[in-house]
């Protein structure tokens, strides 16, 4: 006969408040537009709705030429860009430069550097049915798959971020995704690999390749696991992502060169 023994425990629950932390999110690329860094306060645990957005700050980037751009807050004065701050005046990031972003709030001082490595050419894309989508769709008329082709670099080690589009309104097959990789998990050739979604006819699919450093690869591979956590007793405890910006500011502040190509589906 096997018996069963449980105890009652009464488990009091810390409540303490935590400080709001800074979070900044920013991307410089080799495009020249008005480059964006978003800055924002974290939600306690208590507290609901979005991150509250900070538009007091002082926000420069510079590089290692001794470039300096100064980055205004929400320009259009639209709500929905509220702790979105602009570079005033245009730039591209130029390969191999480093650049560092410098946020000042409330008399913090919070920074963050990040070179800007080269990305390879996307080759082609192409389309083709998904016989078993177009047997049982999930939504009428999605069974296109769209898949994109370019050739890796051997000579350097290299880390990229994708980020895939249909109709200008990015698309994750699953909400949590994020798709990066390094060199070795794609290989030399990139070879007709399936992008996220389907696609029906007169869609528009485009693919964004960033190249990132590898601080980059361990920051996206941080979050990703954190989204990702199932909770159960053999998932680790969630921990902030590893990240290159200074003052335990949450974030990470990315420079990338950025290759794009679409296809229409026909």
């Amino acid at each position: 006969m096997l018996g069963l023994l449980a105890c009652e425990e009464t488990v009091t629950l810390d409540t303490k408040q935590i400080d709001p932390q800074i979070v900044i999110e920013g991307l410089v690329t080799d495009e020249t537009k008005s480059h964006y860094v978003r800055v924002t306060r974290s939600v306690g645990f208590y507290d609901f709705g979005r991150a509250r957005g900070v538009a007091d700050a002082v926000v420069t980037v510079s590089d290692n030429e001794g470039n300096v751009f100064n980055y205004v807050h929400n320009p259009g004065d639209m709500p929905e860009s509220d702790g979105y701050y602009y570079a005033e005046t245009p730039f591209a990031g130029e390969v191999g430069n480093t650049y560092t972003l410098t946020v000042i709030v409330g008399g913090e001082t919070y920074t963050g550097s990040d070179v800007l490595q080269p990305v390879t050419a996307i080759d082609s894309l192409s389309v083709r049915i998904d016989e078993d989508e177009f047997e049982d769709p999930e939504d009428v008329g999605y069974y296109h798959e769209v898949l994109f082709y370019a050739k890796e670099p051997k000579d350097r080690k290299d880390y990229y971020l994708f980020k895939f589009y249909r109709n200008d309104s990015i698309i994750l097959d699953q909400e949590n995704d994020i798709y990066f990789a390094n060199d070795e998990v794609l290989g030399e050739n990139i070879d007709g690999i399936p992008i996220a979604g389907f696609y029906k006819n007169g869609d528009v699919a485009r693919v964004e390749m960033y190249s990132i450093t590898r601080q980059g690869y361990v920051y996206y591979n941080d979050l990703f696991n954190i989204l990702n956590n199932d909770g159960g007793m053999f998932s680790p405890p969630p921990a902030n992502p590893r990240t290159n910006l200074s003052n335990d500011a949450l974030g990470f502040f990315q420079v990338s060169a950025m290759v794009s190509k679409s296809i229409v589906i026909e």
